[in-house]
């Protein structure tokens, strides 16, 4: 599209550059995921040490209310450091609720609830997602925080997309920063100054 801008060769330690930046990123990677949850291919992404960074998807992206949480993603290999989970359950799927670690909940708060600080995490696992493990090592390694703040790649009252056309549209349509697809950047060009 002629409003768009594309760069070409981006890769993951740039995506953590921009996020612990403060910027949004949508990331729509491989086949769309089944289930109830976005986890990490169609998905919008935040540093989750940024409480602005929920004001922001709230106000410019989702328009919820602003008391409805976020969830988290966190490398399984460090949740351990952010979240209670006695018994080690693998949560994969943004389904359970566990207490978070006092010590380290600065780092996670825009992606847990702010009255009871519990946290609804997706562990994620090199084995079964790769190249979103990656990417949140590369932030992992800029921040010391091993996780990102993930919600679905939509517009409220839209459904998740799952096309790169349907996330071209709701890029076009919504405040986030960048869109990240591939190896490639895409970005609105009233906002160069992002880069």
């Amino acid at each position: 599209p002629p409003n768009l801008e594309i760069s070409e060769g981006v890769n993951f330690e740039r995506v953590a550059g921009l996020l612990a930046a403060g910027h949004i990123i949508a990331r729509i990677a491989g086949r769309c995921e089944f289930g109830a949850r976005a986890l990490g291919n169609r998905s919008i992404l935040a540093d989750p040490s940024r409480q602005q960074s929920v004001k922001r998807i709230n106000e410019a992206i989702k328009n919820r209310d602003f008391w409805m949480p976020f969830a988290i993603s966190i490398l399984n290999d460090k949740a351990s450091r952010f979240i209670k989970n006695p018994k080690n359950i693998s949560a994969g799927f943004m389904s359970m609720a566990f207490d978070t670690e006092p010590k380290n909940y600065d780092k996670i708060l825009a992606g847990t609830h702010l009255y009871d600080h519990t946290v609804r995490p997706q562990y994620v696992y090199r084995e079964t997602n790769p190249e979103y493990y990656d990417l949140i090592s590369a932030f992992n390694s800029k921040t010391g925080i091993p996780a990102l703040l993930n919600t679905s790649f939509n517009l409220h009252g839209d459904p998740i997309v799952n096309t790169i056309e349907d996330a071209m549209t709701t890029f076009v349509n919504s405040g986030i920063d960048y869109l990240f697809v591939n190896d490639y950047f895409l970005i609105k060009k009233n906002d160069r100054n992002l880069c």
